[in-house]
């Protein structure tokens, strides 16, 4: 038995040319049921302006060897009723078919023929059931035949294009190898079902085969103005002209999906890149230390190296730790566009907007789940003074809650002064009104606790925050959200997945990995709406409704799952 084993050429440089047929060479594992399949295959053949075309094209470039699908054709029909292959014995041409071999081809036939014998099965049964009302086993046997024609289908569509694809690659290969020739490059010609082009395409290219794609454009021109009578047939044909143009490759290559990351810190960061890429874009390029002034020329090269239209499909994202230094590159960013020349811009330092707009969204939807009323009427506490709980306090603020702020290093000689400052340049940057305040100690944490009902733990990674000992102190209802997913957490008790989950009396948890999840699958959104939109500027506002949106549409497979048992047969009361 022949087996798949599809290898690149070692000694000549291959290039396949390849051309795209009228219609889909009839192909099947199983025998299929339609009877109109049979009757249609009289259309399953070259057409004269189809070989008229190839004759023309062979004679231009003169390939060293040609395939073609053999589908369910047999040898002998291949090469005695296929005109195609008269054209290229004309020119004496290698020409030959390629396809799954017959082995694999009967292997998986008896597969499938196995699925389909217990799939008819079960249809037979349905037959009989057809009368009964309301009956169990018919629903049961109904949900088991559609799993089962789902498999099949399956099954048959991964035979017939992904199993029998590499076939027909390794065949192409494995012809090119066959040609003795002292050329260093050879050219194929392989004629392909459109169904099968991009796929074989791909296969060829990853094994370093050099693919063009030739598609013929067939028009009949004809001095009839309306649709004949079958009887005018005769008359249409002496008075129809047919033109075939060959389309070489793409009308148009769409321009790729470009992201530059502009990062304020002195190399960029690795997992803003990575989500780029896995959102889709076609490259990511990074820039660090990037200050207003390179920002400027960066955009103003992009920009208009792109033109009009492609520019719609480039995106700036503004990163780095320092907050102030990002709004700096983002406000550069945002004047050096203007109209054709405008795109998307999002602004995430350090993952900060993302994860506080996460964190805001995760407790509005955890109060409205559990019916614990509105966030906007809660007081906040917010502690931790960085860029996260910064932008928390600040979309806590604009939705109308009592907000504090709380700087907590002891080390910190001015931490009064320093909290203050923050909440005034908070209310200068964004328009909000927040306390600052400093609570360095256990005791000064626990009037803050004793004050707000919900409390965003925003410090440094692997830095405690609340002790186990200061729950005990607090008698009303509270939200702790911590966000440090490094040991020893910001609050003891709180474990990473944590959703609401009652750590002491009337206090319910929020962990890490809870807001990570969620942050994580904002990002991603945002970098996908920004490829696509081409427009929009990303900030924490618009963060925050897409991560509600996220939230609203999230349904969760565990909550969702159910497993059904056929009942049991009733027992005899007699």
């Amino acid at each position: 038995m022949k087996v798949l084993e599809i290898t690149p050429l070692k000694d000549k440089k291959l290039n396949v040319l390849i051309v795209e047929k009228e219609y889909n060479e009839p192909f099947w594992i199983t025998e299929p049921s339609s009877s109109n399949s049979r009757a249609l295959n009289s259309l399953c053949r070259a057409s004269i302006g189809f070989h008229k075309f190839l004759e023309n094209m062979i004679s231009k470039i003169n390939p060293d060897f040609a395939t073609e699908e053999l589908g369910m054709r047999s040898q002998k029909e291949f090469y005695e009723d296929n005109v195609l292959a008269q054209v290229f014995r004309k020119d004496k041409i290698p020409f030959v078919p390629v396809d799954i071999d017959d082995n694999a081809k009967a292997y998986l036939a008896t597969s499938l023929d196995k699925k389909k014998e217990l799939r008819d099965e079960v249809l037979k049964s349905l037959d009989n059931l057809s009368q009964q009302k309301d009956s169990m086993e018919r629903e049961y046997l109904v949900a088991y035949g559609q799993c089962l024609q789902l498999e099949l289908e399956e099954e048959e569509r991964e035979a017939d294009f992904s199993v029998r694809e590499s076939w027909i690659a390794m065949g192409i290969l494995d012809k090119a190898r066959e040609i003795d020739t002292k050329k260093e490059e050879i050219t194929g010609l392989h004629i392909c079902s459109p169904e099968h082009i991009e796929g074989i395409k791909q296969l060829l290219e990853s094994l370093n085969v050099k693919v063009e794609v030739v598609k013929l454009s067939k028009k009949i021109v004809t001095t009839h103005t309306e649709t004949p009578r079958a009887h005018e047939l005769e008359n249409l044909l002496q008075s129809m002209q047919i033109q075939v143009k060959p389309i070489i490759g793409k009308a148009a290559e769409d321009s790729p999906y470009l992201l530059f990351y502009l990062d304020t810190d002195e190399k960029a960061s690795p997992f803003d890149i990575c989500m780029a890429y896995d959102a889709g874009y076609n490259a990511v390029i990074p820039y660090g230390n990037v200050t207003p002034e390179d920002a400027k020329r960066i955009v103003q090269d992009a920009v208009f190296s792109r033109g009009p239209k492609a520019v719609k499909r480039t995106c700036f994202f503004i990163g780095g730790k320092d907050a102030e230094k990002a709004e700096e590159v983002f406000e550069a960013v945002k004047d050096t566009m203007f109209p054709p020349f405008k795109t998307s811009i999002i602004i995430d330092p350090g993952g900060a907007y993302t994860t506080a707009a996460a964190m805001v969204a995760k407790v509005e939807e955890a109060l409205s789940s559990r019916k614990l009323g509105e966030l906007r009427d809660k007081t906040c506490a917010v502690l931790g003074t960085g860029a996260v709980g910064q932008i928390a306090a600040v979309l806590l603020a604009k939705l109308g809650c009592n907000v504090m702020i709380a700087s907590l290093n002891p080390k910190r000689v001015d931490g009064k002064e320093h909290a203050e400052d923050v909440a005034r340049l908070l209310a200068k940057d964004h328009g909000v009104k927040v306390q600052g305040v400093f609570a360095p100690t256990s005791a000064e944490k626990i009037e803050i606790l004793k004050k707000a009902d919900v409390v965003l733990c925003a410090g440094t990674r692997g830095v405690r925050i609340i002790e186990k000992e200061l729950l005990k102190e607090v008698k009303h209802m509270k939200v702790l959200v911590d966000i440090n997913a490094i040991p020893p957490f910001g609050v003891e008790g709180v474990e990473l997945r944590d959703d609401m989950r009652e750590i002491e009396t009337g206090i319910f948890a929020i962990g890490a990995l809870t807001v990570g999840d969620l942050k994580h699958k904002l990002e991603k959104e945002i970098l996908l709406e920004a490829r696509s939109n081409g427009k929009e500027i990303y900030n924490y506002s618009l963060a925050l409704q897409l991560a509600r949106k996220l939230l609203q549409k999230e349904l969760s497979a565990a909550k969702l799952a159910l497993t059904l048992s056929y009942p049991p047969p009733k027992k005899d009361t007699k």
